[in-house]
């Protein structure tokens, strides 16, 4: 039998994140730690685990002991720390996490994370526009040669690969983000 298992997932919402985490460990897999693609896991008993993802809210390291130390204090244990995410745990058995929501620090980092999509995105189209304006008039305008050639090849490719990207991954990401921080906004206000 399998005793760990590496999953590949990538999540935009982090509340999908949690409930992924508890489904895992409802099929007997118990979250070890992630770098925000690749998920490890090693073998439990089903449902044994509930888990729950805070968010860091203090940039000192220190900060982020206390604030291990004391939940721990409370029974939940420190599962990972992943950039401001923190992972916990505690046995199904002794109850639910308690229903804390920290949704400022939720919308806090996704604000952060939809800036940071936004910024690529823009960041792309402006490479897709040199490759789309600049670089391949450049290579109409050489003498015909295998460099002319390759250089149009590549500034086109480039232009369609990007636009290709920022339609099927970066637009659609950023519409999520939109959603989440709507709904986020909703509960605070």
């Amino acid at each position: 039998m399998k005793t760990s298992k590496i999953t590949i997932n990538w999540f935009v919402d982090f509340d999908k994140e949690e409930e992924w985490l508890n489904d895992m460990a409802k099929k007997g897999w118990a979250f070890q730690r992630t770098n925000g693609v690749i998920y490890r896991f090693r073998r439990c008993e089903p449902e044994e685990f509930i888990y729950q993802i805070d968010f860091d809210e203090k940039k000192s390291k220190e900060g982020v002991g206390d604030y291990v130390a004391f939940r721990s204090s409370c029974g939940d244990q420190f599962v990972h720390q992943w950039k401001r995410k923190i992972y916990w745990k505690r046995e199904t058995a002794s109850g639910p996490f308690e229903a804390e929501n920290n949704v400022a620090a939720k919308l806090r980092l996704t604000s952060k994370a939809f800036n940071f999509h936004l910024n690529s995105f823009i960041g792309l189209t402006l490479i897709a526009a040199v490759a789309f304006l600049v670089l391949m008039p450049v290579g109409r305008h050489l003498p015909e040669s295998s460099f002319s050639h390759w250089l149009i090849d590549f500034s086109s490719g480039l232009t369609y690969g990007i636009l290709l990207a920022e339609l099927f991954i970066l637009l659609p990401v950023l519409k999520k983000l939109h959603k989440k921080t709507n709904e986020l906004i909703g509960q605070i206000f």
